[in-house]
């Protein structure tokens, strides 16, 4: 059987630079790192220039990062040139959502667009074990060494007679 090669299989195309969308995306990289990235077109970035005047071109490029769950916003200046971030989070296994914008003269902050919602990973072992799964010894006997010692919140699922 003919194993296809990369020019036969892509056919000389190339993905495009650009799609011509306006939008953000946000993922969860690590419990303390989420990645975004996103196009802004001409179109909207003309518009905007029209609407705040001479000084949106001046203006910085920032990433608006929420914590839905505690309910605070934390402001990141990016490169303009960028079209994805790696974002710096302080708390795990919780909500989050950015909006791209410009921060114009008296700190004011004008979206350009909006992400999904995502929720970070824990960084921390589950406090449930499932009986069903065994442990490898080593583990185990370190696992009940710290239980005995009261150095877990692990409460049993079962109790065994």
């Amino acid at each position: 059987m003919h194993r296809l090669g990369r020019q036969e299989l892509t056919d000389g195309m190339t993905l495009p630079a650009a799609y011509g969308r306006d939008g953000i995306v946000l993922m969860p990289r690590e419990p303390h790192v989420l990645f975004a990235y996103w196009e802004v077109t001409p179109t909207l970035d003309t518009a905007r220039h029209k609407e705040y005047g001479p000084a949106w071109p001046a203006a910085p490029l920032f990433l608006r990062v929420y914590n839905v769950d505690l309910g605070s916003a934390a402001d990141t200046e990016i490169n303009p040139a960028a079209g994805g971030w790696h974002i710096p989070v302080s708390h795990a296994d919780c909500h989050y959502r950015v909006e791209l914008g410009k921060l114009l003269p008296g700190s004011r902050f004008v979206p350009l667009a909006s992400s999904n919602m995502v929720r970070t990973p824990r960084d921390c072992l589950s406090g449930v074990i499932d009986p069903s799964w065994k442990m490898f010894a080593f583990w185990q006997s370190k696992y009940y060494r710290r239980m005995q010692q009261g150095l877990s919140s692990y409460l049993p699922l079962y109790q065994e007679n």
